[in-house]
Parts: structure tokens; sequence; C-alpha cells
């Protein structure tokens, strides 16, 4: 069995030798290690950022021919057409907003997937917000109505509260007698 004053006396030394041993090393591997690809890691990145806005894109955009999925999901023909037209738009240095108003001029405003806030697409939107607060509206009635007694329950508790107070009456009476 290994001592406790072995592992808290020897071993803290031990574990920060080490620490300090590795890390240099560590740190070199992480930032000077050589890639395998020479000078594209630049071009590497820059496909990336163009994937990413493609990608991005591409969530905004519905297919035309799959029903309810957004370009980036499909795995149609037309989808991966889409997509290409979007990375060599996006190459020839167009704005996000340029690529999207060329798929609607060409597709329609059916072909985004949130559908602007303008004319009668107005309805769309404010339509969940007033449909969300007349829910509310009509729940707080309800329950406002519901602990609310009835005039049948008024009228009883009358009537028992009145037998109640004549025998509370009697009784004080008898007592006083």
């Amino acid at each position: 069995m290994i001592s406790p004053s072995l592992i808290y006396g020897f071993g803290k030394p031990v574990i920060l030798v080490l620490f300090f041993i590795f890390l240099p090393h560590s740190s070199l591997s992480i930032t000077q290690s050589p890639s395998p690809l020479g000078g594209r890691d630049i071009v590497r990145s820059q496909q990336n950022g163009i994937d990413d806005q493609v990608k991005q894109i591409s969530h905004q955009l519905m297919c035309p021919v799959c029903q309810g999925q957004s370009v980036a999901e499909s795995n149609s023909n037309l989808a991966n057409d889409m997509r290409d037209i979007i990375k060599k738009q996006l190459r020839e240095g167009k704005s996000e907003q340029e690529i999207i108003s060329y798929f609607t001029d060409r597709y329609g405003e059916s072909i985004l997937g949130a559908p602007p806030v303008k004319g009668i697409n107005w309805a769309l939107w404010l339509l969940p917000i007033v449909a969300i607060a007349l829910g509310g509206i009509g729940i707080g009635l309800f329950l406002r109505k519901s602990q609310q007694p009835t005039k049948k329950d008024v009228s009883l508790r009358s009537v028992e509260n009145k037998d109640y107070l004549r025998k509370i009456d009697e009784e004080l009476e008898k007592r006083e007698d």
C-alpha cells in the first residue's frame, strides 16, 4: 500500500516538474505544427469561410423541389446546383443580400425561409402574437369565472349561514339563562 505521505509529500513536485517539462512542447506542437500542405493553409481557411457563408445563405433559402427543406438540408440536384451558384457568386464578391435577391428574382418570395415583413406578410408575423394574447385573455377569464361563486351557490350559502347564525343565537340564549 502506498503511504499518503509519499503521495502528498513527493507527488506534487513530480507532477509540477512533469507539467513544466511537457508544457513548452505541447504549446510548440500546437502553434508551430508544420502543415502537410505547405502554404495552402491560407487557401484552406478562405475556402472554409466561403463554405460557412454558403451554409448560412442556403439555410435562408427553401428548396423549390423539396417540401419543407432548406437548400442546405436538401440533397436534390437543384439544391446542389443552387449551392454551387451561391459559392460562385461569393467568389465573385457578391454580398449575401445580392445572392438572396438573385434567387428571389428567379423563384419569387416563396423561396425565402422567412417571409419578409412587408405587405400582407405582416399578418403572418402578427397572427401568432395576437393568438397568444387572445389565448391568455381567454384563460384568464375562464379562471376568474371559475373562482366566482354562482348564484345558486350564493343562495345556498346564505340559507346555510342563516341557519347557522340562528343556531348560534339559540345556543347563546341557552347559555345566558
